[in-house]
């Protein structure tokens, strides 16, 4: 019956494979977070191969088993590293609205005039905000198949104001 201390030292033995097995994921040694990474993925193993051997007696395979189930562990891993930064990064979170005023003053060869109401929101919201026209149509009672055309409508009026 194997225990988490042979788990590690199995581990230890096996450090080539762990290394193999974050090259893999595109955690390279250059990364500051690289020995955490590594540290997690000796533990993740010592884990693995007590659960392995509590259910296989057979050693044979267990390197190309724990090999996989590394790697899609720390790929979830760095995914779910990806989708915390998206959310919590600071330099591209927007504080505050940028004012309608200096929009204009950077579209300086839009005709506000002949655009319409629903030309002006989609500018704003789609193109400046990046909101999803799904969620435009919603709020304002259009289809997103009304305000797809808009928006390819507000394109080319866009294109023609731009070469005057």
């Amino acid at each position: 019956m194997a225990n988490l201390e042979s788990g590690f030292q199995h581990a230890l033995d096996n450090q080539k494979l762990i290394h193999g097995v974050l090259k893999r994921v595109h955690i390279f040694t250059t990364r500051c977070d690289y020995d955490d990474y590594f540290q997690e993925a000796m533990i993740l193993y010592a884990q693995t191969y007590v659960k392995y051997c509590q259910h296989e007696d057979d050693l044979s395979k267990f390197k190309a088993y724990v090999f996989q189930k590394l790697t899609w562990r720390l790929t979830d891993m760095l995914r779910q590293e990806k989708k915390y930064y998206d959310v919590h990064s600071l330099e591209e979170f927007d504080f505050q609205r940028v004012p309608e005023e200096d929009i204009r003053a950077d579209l300086e060869f839009v005709n506000f005039a002949e655009l319409t109401e629903m030309d002006q929101i989609i500018l704003q919201e789609h193109f400046i905000e990046e909101q999803p026209l799904v969620i435009l149509a919603k709020r304002y009672n259009h289809s997103s198949r009304n305000l797809r055309y808009c928006r390819n409508r507000l394109l080319q009026k866009l294109q023609h104001m731009s070469v005057r």
